[in-house]
């Protein structure tokens, strides 16, 4: 076994998170993540992309949100037209939000949970992807997202966001209406 392999000590970690031997798991990512933590990205000692995706699943498992985001970023800066990239970074922003006690924090982090999700969406038809898991869980999440962030304070620009164009079509059909009739807008 080489000691010095950042895949044995995530393998490690893998198999102690399955025998629900937490801290265990926690020490192993470290240590897994301290082989290549301080690399430039190009160094060819990192572990494969596919390898850090991994790992971000693990981390996530493991509630290491903010390590996760720092593992994702790094991707990000490699390729950032990869679905699992954008799958992850809105798993990771909406289970920061669901964990928090802070509304405006938990409505923040679903946000942004909302723009990766979006884009992890539009790279799947893209792209072609064919994990139908990943397209039912992002629908699942946005949906339950924008049922949430529909109902916050100041969801003007939700709205925008979300794509519902169409109360601003409706709200400048009106608008362009009254216009025609020389009526006053604010009247309505």
């Amino acid at each position: 076994v080489d000691n010095e392999s950042p895949e044995v000590y995530q393998l490690l970690a893998s198999v102690r998170l399955s025998q629900e031997r937490i801290e265990e798991a926690k020490l192993a990512l470290e240590k897994s993540m301290s082989f290549w933590a301080n690399k430039d990205l190009g160094d060819q000692s990192m572990p494969s992309y596919e390898l850090r995706i991994s790992l971000v699943k693990l981390l996530l498992e493991l509630a290491e949100y903010s390590k996760a985001l720092d593992v994702l970023s790094d991707l990000q800066q490699e390729n950032d037209e990869v679905v699992d990239l954008w799958y992850l970074y809105g798993w990771c922003y909406y289970c920061m939000g669901e964990g928090t006690q802070d509304e405006n924090e938990r409505i923040v982090n679903w946000k942004d949970a909302r723009d990766c999700l979006t884009k992890c969406k539009k790279l799947y038809h893209k792209l072609n992807t064919e994990d139908e898991g990943i397209l039912q869980h992002t629908k699942e999440l946005l949906q339950s997202i924008n049922s949430i962030v529909q109902m916050a304070p100041s969801n003007a620009e939700d709205n925008e966001e979300v794509g519902e164009e169409d109360s601003w079509e409706d709200f400048s059909s009106d608008d362009d209406a009254a216009n025609e009739q020389n009526e006053d807008p604010m009247e309505l």
